[in-house]
């Protein structure tokens, strides 16, 4: 009040009480003094209801009949606070972290047992390193993250604060995929419960023991009046829990279903995240380091035996190095896996004997190269390479989510970049070439959720870098500050003086010319 008293004494002797000068005179200096405060917003909280601590908790597993009252129970726990605060949303993120770091070889043999990785070290990197490395940056940064972000105060608001304040969304549904059960639910979980929301995780059938392990370890760790898991139902509980009205629904999967998640949603204009898949491309120029391409390629096609959304689809190779590129890619396979890649610990399965019949029948839509060999009860596709597929074929048109590739040879690095954007919007693209320009061209003449140059899938390792599709490939992004982001609603605030004299007279009626040109002079740029 005292700043406000001078603020008056130091004015009037100035502009007098005309309204039409004081206003003008009030917005500049209180301008100026809603400036210095905007650099002061710091992370304020309110105390959770009294009631919160002794709400009731979600079952360690969710069933059907469930569903219900335990929406209705976390919609609640949401309203009476109990996920809002810092210090609860960094006990959640540690709690996760621990369980990680406790369980790391229940959860790893888990994994091996779903999807026949014999090498542990392949499990550590994409299913507990990944997911270990993004919650350990989100609690770094939590605090800062949450700080309201002040902004400017335009002059027809003064004198105020203006920022922006990260509030959660609400109740969120996360729908996991099998193919990497515990990274792909456990990293959009950790952004959930760091932007205070109350989450329902939906875990893969399909995956079956690190669903049951997975699903275990979060209903012992995580504070179960915010939090609710299912692990054991299908399409059924799928499509019951999207009969219920979510705050956010974060989906990873196939096309197909992300359709079907995205038209549920849209009954309830609900906000969707569809982490979704597609034909990844890779494009190789005849200037490359062969034998350098063709390992990395191989690596990023073979990788969990290509069960892998980022994963290279198929290969388009410029006609003059196709034999050259061949070549080296079977020497390259040979070496991650031996000559028979049965025998191999670093080779993986897949993930059912649905999907190998799956896989199978691709294998004679174009010219065998190397591999083909297929054991459905086994669940084991040898890594193989098909030449001059036929492109009406499903080995062309539809996602092969498995050890096979198909190489079609182009004349030109413009033929490729045709071809691509003939299909379908990717969810990564691969280039390999020496020249920049033609990688430029490649980036500015095609579209995709992602785009890496000399090199596959290590996009995905980096959290500073979104992950997510456009078009067909998906919606929304995630990984780091922008996970935090998806699960945030960036609320408009404006913090008004209470002083009657600061009051401006100028935007009252009746209105005059005079202080139309005033308006109009203050509030334009001059541009």
């Amino acid at each position: 009040m005292e700043v406000i008293d001078q603020l008056k004494n130091f004015i009037l002797p100035y502009v007098g009480h005309d309204p039409l000068y004081r206003s003008a005179a009030v917005a500049l200096i209180a301008g100026g003094l809603a400036t210095v405060a905007l650099s002061r917003n710091s992370l304020k909280e309110v105390p959770e209801d009294p009631r919160a601590a002794s709400h009731p908790v979600s079952p360690a597993s969710l069933k059907i009949d469930d569903i219900a009252p335990v929406v209705s129970n976390l919609r609640e726990a949401f309203l009476l606070g109990v996920t809002r605060s810092y210090a609860w949303r960094l006990k959640q993120l540690k709690a996760l972290k621990r369980m990680i770091v406790e369980h790391r070889a229940e959860l790893i043999a888990a994994v091996q047992k779903d999807l026949g990785k014999q090498s542990a070290q392949e499990v550590f990197a994409s299913e507990i390193n990944i997911p270990l490395t993004d919650i350990e940056h989100t609690i770094s940064h939590l605090k800062s993250w949450m700080r309201p972000e002040s902004v400017r105060t335009n002059i027809a608001a003064l004198p105020a604060k203006s920022y922006i304040q990260k509030d959660p969304l609400g109740l969120v549904l996360i729908i996991s995929p099998w193919n990497y059960p515990v990274n792909l639910a456990l990293v959009p979980l950790a952004g959930a419960l760091a932007a205070g929301n109350t989450v329902v995780v939906k875990l893969s059938r399909h995956s079956a023991n690190t669903g049951a392990v997975l699903g275990r370890l979060l209903a012992e760790h995580l504070d179960r009046r915010a939090v609710a898991i299912e692990y054991e139902g299908g399409a059924p509980m799928i499509t019951r829990l999207l009969e219920e009205k979510w705050d956010h629904i974060f989906f990873t999967g196939s096309v197909s279903v992300g359709k079907v998640v995205h038209q549920a949603a849209a009954k309830n204009l609900t906000p969707v995240t569809l982490e979704l898949g597609g034909k990844n491309p890779c494009i190789v120029d005849k200037d490359v380091d062969i034998e350098l391409a063709a390992r990395r390629i191989a690596w990023g096609k073979f990788f969990n035996c290509g069960q892998t959304c980022v994963g290279v689809d198929y290969v388009l190779v410029h006609q003059e190095v196709e034999q050259k590129f061949l070549d080296a890619f079977v020497r390259n396979i040979q070496a991650f896996y031996g000559a028979d890649a049965r025998a191999s610990t670093s080779y993986n399965r897949i993930i059912s004997k649905q999907a190998t019949q799956r896989l199978s029948k691709l294998i004679s839509q174009g010219e065998l190269v190397y591999g083909g060999k297929v054991d459905v009860d086994a669940q084991y596709v040898e890594p193989t390479v098909i030449r001059r597929p036929r492109l009406d074929s499903e080995l062309m048109t539809d996602e092969i989510f498995g050890p096979i590739l198909p190489v079609h040879a182009v004349a030109s690095v413009d033929a490729a970049i045709e071809f691509v954007n003939a299909r379908p919007h990717a969810l990564a693209l691969y280039f390999f070439s020496r020249d920049s320009a033609q990688q430029e061209r490649v980036l500015a003449r095609t579209r995709s959720g992602a785009a890496v140059c000399n090199d596959t899938v290590l996009h995905f390792t980096n959290a500073d870098l979104p992950f997510g599709g456009v078009g067909d490939s998906g919606l929304g992004a995630y990984h780091g500050r922008l996970t935090f982001d998806t699960f945030s609603h960036r609320r408009a605030v404006i913090k008004s003086t209470t002083h009657r004299w600061f009051d401006l007279p100028l935007r009252y009626p009746p209105y005059s010319d005079a202080i139309g040109w005033l308006v109009d002079k203050v509030t334009r740029t001059g541009w």
